[in-house]
């Protein structure tokens, strides 16, 4: 009975994961309030140092740049900016 149990708890956790991960990827972004033509280079806010290297960790695991985008909460623009980056300084 034990053993059914912890099978029972393994699949299920499984599962949960699954959905996890699903939730992740089909996670769009919350739309800017702020028209996206009327955005300044001074209304950007500088994008953080730990969501750059997640950028950087996706696109090494071969996500194309729309997911990474979707997953960052980030443009293309701005993730391609931050792949560009990192390329000029080699890491």
């Amino acid at each position: 009975m034990t053993l059914t149990y912890m099978q029972d708890i393994y699949q299920l956790k499984k599962k949960v994961k699954i959905l996890e991960e699903e939730f992740v990827i089909q996670d769009d972004p919350v739309p800017s309030v702020k028209d996206q033509s009327t955005v300044t280079s001074n209304d950007i806010e500088p994008i953080h140092k730990i969501l750059k290297s997640q950028v950087v960790s996706l696109y090494s695991q071969g996500l194309t740049l729309d997911q990474i985008a979707r997953q960052s909460s980030l443009t293309k623009e701005q993730t391609i900016s931050v792949i560009e980056q990192q390329r000029l300084r080699g890491e």
